[in-house]
């Protein structure tokens, strides 16, 4: 039988809890003001400092991991919106291949069967389901990119193969993560659904993945934004024209 924490202990935790929440909104404001290398550096720091500190303290133990998983979507998919119609097409381009991937793994799935992926952290899964799902996401963002008069490439659809898979590790990432915590569903805002975190396990996972590729492609001259490496990743030299500029 656990013992109750005493006053302090409490106190200790409400702490260490606001401080995480003060880390959270200097982030924000960090990625306003699209200040996104310093609001990534910052919740990285912030969550190695929470481990270590709660590592033999009445913290959480997922209290680090949460502080990092939520800065760091909130980073990736504010900086891949970033730079007009080329955070626009980059946005779409996620969408399409996480879609995509998780809409046809199921479907794939379900209609071949086969062996499981990982059968101890989501039964239902199967490497049959995980390959047509990446089959589709691939077609999804070369279909896109051609609709928007690019050049479809190996190279293209080589980074839309890396996120399919990549959303596919953060989906069995959130089941994991549930399983640990004792947890059927992530939240009850999206009854039937799993909750919210189901809904977007794979995208947050593809956007970081996406995002931290295209940063390090920025740093060899490549571009000034992750909207703008995937456009010339995509063959789109010239922005088109957005309605109403």
């Amino acid at each position: 039988m656990s013992q109750a924490r005493s006053p302090a202990a409490r106190g200790e935790a409400v702490t260490v809890l606001l401080a995480g929440w003060a880390v959270m909104i200097a982030a924000a404001i960090l990625t306003f003001l699209e200040l996104f290398a310093a609001a990534l550096m910052l919740t990285v720091a912030a969550s190695a400092a929470a481990y270590i500190y709660g590592r033999n303290k009445p913290v959480p133990f997922w209290f680090g991991g949460a502080l990092l998983y939520a800065g760091a979507a909130m980073v990736a998919l504010a900086a891949i919106r970033q730079g007009g119609a080329a955070g626009l097409y980059t946005t779409l381009f996620i969408f399409a291949v996480v879609w995509s991937t998780d809409i046809m793994a199921y479907f794939v799935g379900r209609a071949i069967g086969g062996p499981k992926l990982a059968p101890s952290i989501s039964p239902g899964k199967t490497w049959s389901g995980a390959a047509g799902g990446a089959f589709f996401g691939v077609a999804a963002a070369l279909g896109l990119c051609a609709a928007y008069g690019g050049h479809p490439s190996v190279i293209l659809a080589l980074l839309a193969l890396v996120l399919s898979a990549v959303s596919q590790a953060g989906d069995l990432f959130e089941s994991a993560l549930k399983r640990r915590c004792g947890a059927k569903d992530s939240s009850h805002l999206i009854p039937g659904h799993g909750g919210v975190m189901d809904r977007v396990d794979g995208l947050v996972a593809a956007a970081f993945a996406m995002f931290m590729m295209a940063y390090c492609a920025m740093l060899f001259g490549a571009g000034d934004s992750v909207g703008t490496v995937l456009f010339r990743w995509s063959g789109l030299a010239v922005l088109p024209a957005v309605q109403g500029a």
